[in-house]
C-alpha cells in the first residue's frame, strides 16, 4: 500500500516549516498512521486571494500526490473578507475537475496563532512562554492572536522562530477542545488520508 501524501499550500514564511510538523503530528495522534507531507507551497496572502493564482498552486501541489492523499490549503482568516470561515472556504474551493486529487480548505480563525492560544498551557515548558500562561475563554473570538500570544510570552513572537517549535509541542487535543477551526484542520487531514 502506498503512503498517502499531503501537499500543503500556506501563506506565511513560518507556516512553511510549521505546517509540516503540525500535519505529521495530527496524522500520528489522530489516525495512528503515517503520511508524507510534501514541501509546502507558499502563496502570499495577496496571491492566495486570487483564484487563478490559487488554482496554479493547487495544480502544482496535486502533481506531488501519487495515489492516496491530497492538497491542503491553509489560510488565515484575519482579513475583512471573512465573516464566516465556512463561506470563505467555499469561495476558495477549486472548480470541479481542476485536479484529480481531493483538496481540503482550512481557514484558521483568525490566525494560526489562535491555535497556540487555545493550547497555551501546553507551551509553558518552552523557554519563550511564561509559566503562568493561560488560554483566553474563546481563543478565536477576535483578531490579534499574535499579540495576545505574545502577552503570554517572555519575548517577542516571531513566526519564523516560534511557529514550528510551538506546533511541535502544543497539546493537539487541548487545541481541538477549544478551537473549532483547529477541529476543522484535524478533520481535513483525516479526509485526505482516506
Amino acid at each position: 500500500m502506498t503512503v498517502p501524501v499531503i501537499a500543503p499550500i500556506v501563506e506565511g514564511h513560518g507556516e512553511v516549516t510549521a505546517v509540516r510538523e503540525l500535519i505529521s503530528r495530527i496524522v500520528a495522534e489522530f489516525s495512528g498512521t503515517y503520511a508524507e507531507v510534501a514541501q509546502p507551497f507558499r502563496l502570499d496572502s495577496g496571491k492566495m486571494r486570487k483564484p487563478d493564482e490559487l488554482s496554479k498552486a493547487i495544480r502544482v501541489q496535486a502533481a506531488r500526490v501519487r495515489g492516496r492523499g491530497g492538497v491542503l490549503v491553509l489560510r488565515d482568516g484575519d482579513d475583512s473578507d471573512i465573516t464566516c470561515p465556512v463561506e470563505l472556504a467555499g469561495r476558495l474551493a477549486p472548480e470541479a475537475g481542476l485536479v484529480a486529487v481531493p483538496v481540503e480548505i482550512v481557514i484558521a480563525r483568525h490566525e494560526y496563532e489562535a491555535w497556540f492560544l487555545a493550547a497555551v498551557e501546553s507551551l509553558r515548558g518552552h523557554s519563550a512562554v511564561r509559566d503562568d500562561a493561560t488560554a483566553p475563554d474563546d481563543p478565536e473570538a477576535r483578531r490579534g492572536a499574535k499579540s495576545r500570544l505574545e502577552s503570554r510570552m517572555k519575548e517577542s513572537y516571531k513566526e519564523t522562530l516560534h511557529q514550528a517549535k510551538f506546533s511541535g509541542v502544543m497539546d493537539l487535543r487541548l487545541a481541538a477542545d477549544r478551537s473549532r477551526s483547529f477541529r476543522r484542520m484535524i478533520h481535513a487531514v483525516e479526509l485526505l488520508l482516506r
